[in-house]
């Protein structure tokens, strides 16, 4: 099996939760896999895990020269599926819809064989409609039905994505969570956990929160942390201090670690230098990746039930859930306190990310789903966790 994955951003090195959810989606497929991006210039390089990335140059900063672009980036991806002399297609829908839709379009006019999948990320027309006014959204809900009508196989991350899609469009996707590298989190190198917390004075009373400011559900979350949560709990604890990363946050108080965007190589480490995760979320759609990342570094998470939609997480045995400010504070409060708490929540973490949410059983289920499904139709409703007989969780 030959599959090309087609992303119209910078999927590697990851630098964000879309990315990581592409990057390691093609990491772990089995077969051949190329990764068709965007990014800074042109490159082709060979990964290992079989994986061959290929950048198309976009060098723009504009949105809107990234539009007028865009056709000639959709002729340049066919050309890459067809000297790959693809089987698959799987269209990372991290990026606008009629993107995708312009992408499927040439696909089936080009190399009508090649089955196509549309991987959604989140529900994008929602999204859309909150960040981008009712004319962006309205195209984005016209192109986003076109794909999952269309697709020969389409995905979404949550049941609450599922029924979501249904409501829009009478079309009911398959189930593909996302996904944790697990063993990456779970065994970070102990040299380089201690160089970073000497580096950026972390420690287990620092809160982690990661995810880009300039996304609005993230900027909600961070200004909710320093403005409110952080006074209060300070003022209880002295010694708690607040690591953010991503990038953006327009914040500097001494007892917060802005560090910007964490490389790649080093985000596990950095992660497992911190004490507690936060995951204050209270808008937007999908599953967090902040989340599940906590859990396979054993890191004790509070949240919002918002943030764990479609995850299955339990308070008090996975999580804790906060709704509030003095939730929160009361929260993270109680695991500085208690070690027993902490071990408690950290060994239940890990473990439901090593049951559920690793990418090798999430793509092979994924992967039976697609070898024993024929052209998708709207009205045939599939979940690809059906798990085949023997198969373990």
């Amino acid at each position: 099996m030959r599959i090309v994955f087609c992303c119209f951003y910078e999927a590697y090195p990851p630098a964000s939760g879309a990315a990581t959810v592409s990057y390691n989606l093609a990491r772990f497929a089995s077969g051949s896999k190329a990764l068709v991006q965007l990014g800074p210039e042109d490159d082709r390089i060979a990964l290992r895990d079989n994986v061959e990335i290929i950048t198309l140059a976009w060098s723009s900063a504009s949105r809107y020269a990234k539009f007028a672009q865009v056709r000639n980036f959709v002729r340049r991806m066919v050309e890459e599926v067809q000297r790959a002399a693809a089987d698959m297609v799987i269209l990372e829908g991290a990026s606008w819809a009629v993107y995708h839709w312009m992408l499927l379009r040439a696909i089936r006019q080009a190399e009508p064989r090649i089955k196509v999948v549309y991987h959604s990320h989140n529900v994008e027309y929602y999204l859309r409609l909150s960040r981008n006014g009712r004319l962006i959204a309205t195209l984005t809900r016209w192109a986003e039905g076109h794909l999952l009508r269309n697709a020969d196989f389409s995905t979404a991350v949550s049941e609450i994505d599922q029924d979501q899609f249904e409501r829009l469009y009478r079309v009911k996707p398959s189930l593909l969570p996302n996904g944790v590298d697990v063993e990456r989190f779970a065994s970070p190198d102990p040299v380089r956990v201690e160089r970073l917390r000497q580096s950026f004075r972390l420690d287990m009373n620092t809160v982690i929160f990661a995810g880009f400011y300039a996304y609005k559900p993230n900027r909600e979350a961070v200004d909710f942390l320093v403005r409110t949560v952080m006074p209060s709990l300070r003022q209880r604890h002295s010694t708690a201090t607040l690591a953010l990363t991503g990038g953006g946050a327009p914040y500097h108080e001494s007892w917060i670690r802005n560090v910007g965007s964490v490389p790649y190589e080093d985000f596990p480490a950095f992660v497992a230098a911190c004490g507690i995760a936060v995951a204050p979320i209270f808008s937007g759609s999908g599953t967090r990746l902040k989340i599940l990342e906590a859990m396979a570094a054993g890191l004790p998470v509070v949240a919002t039930e918002k943030a764990a939609e479609g995850l299955s997480l339990r308070h008090g045995e996975d999580v804790l859930f906060a709704h509030d400010k003095a939730g929160f504070v009361n929260c993270i409060i109680h695991l500085l306190a208690s070690d027993s708490l902490r071990g408690q929540l950290r060994e239940a973490a890990r473990r439901k990310a090593r049951d559920q949410f690793s990418w090798p059983l999430l793509l092979r289920n994924f992967e039976y789903e697609i070898s024993t499904s024929h052209a998708y139709t709207g009205s045939r409703i599939r979940s690809c966790l059906r798990r085949p007989t023997g198969t373990k969780t």
